[in-house]
């Protein structure tokens, strides 16, 4: 008898042990001090014990760790309610005289129906407003599964998929160019006008993320974001200072900005305060042309970020260069964590991150040789006239920044990081622009190891 059946066998036990207890019996002695519900079908439900909700949660585990397939198209606790909604209706109907006999069809009847519900998910896409450049004149683009575009375009894209009736689509035209609609009945197409606008809130842009794999809502929605965040990351590559241009390409999903005050109070003076905005309403100023010149001259290194993103929305992960993708994937979240970090430590720690991911986590020596590799430059090269050498530097990035943060030991935690982080992130940079236009330029390269070549 597999693990699966020996819980179900435990499950039906426990009910039979149970069966003709009163409500308030049945939640004796448990902390939640409320009945636990699963649905019975036919609207309605089914009360447990709290040792038959916990054989449902390690059913519900014991399923998925069957299904290694599943692992990123649905998350646990979504998993944990398809499991919870299906096998009440089957206990329902199930006698509990004989536990052991019973077991097996009732977990057959289980799977069957949570494959029809995995055989059901649908590919979806989900769209997220953006604060992407100062104007919102620049045209569509992609990187991969992930498209930016004016927040019209994208409308006038929904109505033309059907997705948007025409008349949201012109009381939200003139809602965003400052005019005045009528208020709507409340209504199905009320409740969609009303998420439009609240989705894509003051951005000028929109950005999409097609799944075509199916996954569950809240995996989907995971997977998206990441897909989205790192899009903004990949276009802040562009610019000489992505963390400055990331400050302005944010999600309006991660919140509106906001004003940071503090106080100081210094003795036999007045209160002090002061006061910054957590992050910039827009990124910087540019031209449309210019934009589509600088994805012209980074043609490559985009095309390998969108080969990087559809590796990430794959759950599958069936692309051949699976390897050396999630290594730039991985070295790609964390630099952009590196970059929206506000402490410069921490920001520091980041960067040797990514740069550690690039060189196959074989630390400081593994990175030297990825980048001399890519960038042709040597650990005895001073990184200027007067600086330390590349090797130097790596140590006080990699060594004393992360490591000894990591583990523990780092006795220059106050010290000032500022420069360290500047340096950080530029070689950051250069050495992920490297490996993308590398990894875009050499379709047998599959291999982390590949990139130290």
């Amino acid at each position: 008898m597999s693990k699966a059946s020996k819980i179900v066998e435990k499950m039906l036990a426990g009910l039979a042990e149970t069966r003709g207890m009163s409500p308030l019996a049945l939640i004796e002695d448990d902390h939640f001090k409320l009945p636990r519900l699963i649905p019975a079908g036919d609207g309605g439900t089914l009360q447990i014990t709290k040792e038959v909700d916990d054989l449902i949660t390690k059913l519900a585990h014991e399923l998925k760790t069957d299904r290694p397939s599943l692992a990123r198209n649905a998350k646990e606790s979504e998993w944990r309610d398809w499991v919870r909604g299906a096998v009440g209706p089957l206990i329902a109907s199930t006698p509990l005289s004989d536990p052991a006999g019973q077991a097996p069809g009732l977990l057959t009847k289980l799977e069957d129906a949570l494959n029809a519900i995995v055989a059901n998910l649908d590919a979806r896409e989900y769209a997220f407003g953006t604060t992407l450049f100062s104007k919102g004149d620049v045209a569509r683009f992609s990187f991969g599964p992930v498209t930016f575009e004016p927040r019209q375009v994208w409308l006038d894209r929904k109505v033309a998929e059907g997705g948007v009736t025409p008349v949201t689509q012109r009381r939200a035209k003139r809602l965003w160019t400052g005019g005045r609609v009528r208020p709507r009945k409340s209504n199905r197409e009320k409740l969609l006008e009303d998420n439009i606008l609240q989705a894509i809130g003051p951005c000028e842009y929109v950005c999409s993320v097609e799944l075509s794999s199916a996954f569950a809502p809240e995996a989907g929605l995971e997977t998206a974001l990441t897909a989205a965040r790192l899009a903004l990351a990949c276009s802040a590559l562009a610019f000489e200072k992505p963390s400055e241009t990331l400050r302005g390409f944010n999600l309006n999903y991660d919140g509106p900005i906001y004003s940071q005050t503090s106080l100081q109070f210094v003795p036999g003076k007045t209160i002090l305060s002061g006061s910054r905005l957590s992050r910039r309403p827009f990124g910087p100023f540019i031209k449309p042309s210019d934009w589509l010149g600088e994805l012209v001259r980074l043609k490559d290194i985009y095309v390998a970020c969108g080969e990087m993103l559809d590796n990430l929305v794959d759950p599958g992960r069936s692309t051949a260069r699976r390897e050396i993708l999630e290594a730039l994937l991985q070295a790609l979240i964390w630099f952009e964590k590196g970059c929206r970090e506000t402490g410069d430590l921490m920001a520091t720690v980041g960067f040797a991150a990514s740069l550690d991911a690039l060189g196959k986590g074989t630390k400081a020596k593994g990175i030297l040789t990825m980048l001399e590799a890519r960038l042709g430059i040597k650990r005895a090269d001073p990184i200027n006239a007067e600086g330390p050498t590349f090797q130097s530097l790596l140590d006080t990035i990699y060594s004393e920044g992360r490591s000894r943060t990591i583990h523990g030991t780092n006795e220059k935690i106050g010290y000032d990081w500022t420069n360290t982080r500047v340096v950080a992130e530029q070689l950051a940079r250069y050495a992920l622009i490297a490996c993308l236009d590398y990894v875009a330029k050499t379709p047998t390269a599959s291999k982390t190891d590949d990139l130290k070549k």
